[in-house]
C-alpha cells in the first residue's frame, strides 16, 4: 500500500511538472485512483498509445468512457478492430460508446456514417438515385 502511495505522489509530481492542461491531470488522478495497473498508468502518462487489452483493464478498473476517449482522442490513436477485438471489448464490458469511438479512429475522415446512422444519406439503405433525369452516368437513361 505505501508502494502504490508513493508511486501516485510521485506520478503527481511528475504531471504538475509537465505541461499538462487541468483537464488531462485531473484525468490522469482519476485514473491512478481507480486501481489500474501502474505499467498502465505509466503507459498513460507517458503518452503510450492503449492496446485493447488496456483499454479492457482500464474500463473494468472503473474509469469513465469520458476519460478513455479523450485519451484516445488526445493521444491520436488509431484502431483497425478485428472481430475478436470486438469480441474481447464486449466481454470486458467496455461500453458501446468507446467501442464506437475506437471504430470512428480507423477512419480518415472519422465516423465512417452520417448523421443518420449507417446510412449516409438518410434513414434508408440506399442513397437516392436519379434516373432518367440526366444524372449520373450513361446519359442519364437506360439503353
Amino acid at each position: 500500500m505505501k508502494i502504490r502511495l508513493l508511486f501516485l505522489v510521485a506520478a503527481s509530481c511528475l504531471l504538475a511538472a509537465c505541461g499538462l492542461s487541468d483537464q488531462q491531470k485531473a484525468d490522469y488522478a482519476a485514473v491512478g485512483r481507480s486501481g489500474v495497473s501502474p505499467a498502465i498508468y505509466d503507459k498513460m502518462v507517458h503518452g503510450d498509445p492503449l492496446s485493447i487489452g488496456d483499454i479492457c483493464a482500464v474500463s473494468r478498473a472503473g474509469v469513465s468512457d469520458a476519460i478513455i476517449i479523450r485519451y484516445v482522442r488526445d493521444h491520436g490513436t488509431v484502431y483497425t478492430l478485428t472481430s475478436s477485438d470486438f469480441k474481447r471489448l464486449h466481454d470486458s464490458g467496455v461500453s458501446p460508446s468507446v467501442v464506437d469511438y475506437l471504430v470512428s479512429t480507423g477512419y480518415p475522415g472519422g465516423y465512417p456514417y452520417g448523421p443518420y446512422g449507417p446510412y449516409p444519406y438518410g434513414p434508408y439503405p440506399y442513397p437516392p438515385v436519379a434516373i432518367g433525369l440526366g444524372f449520373g452516368f450513361g446519359g442519364g437513361h437506360w439503353r
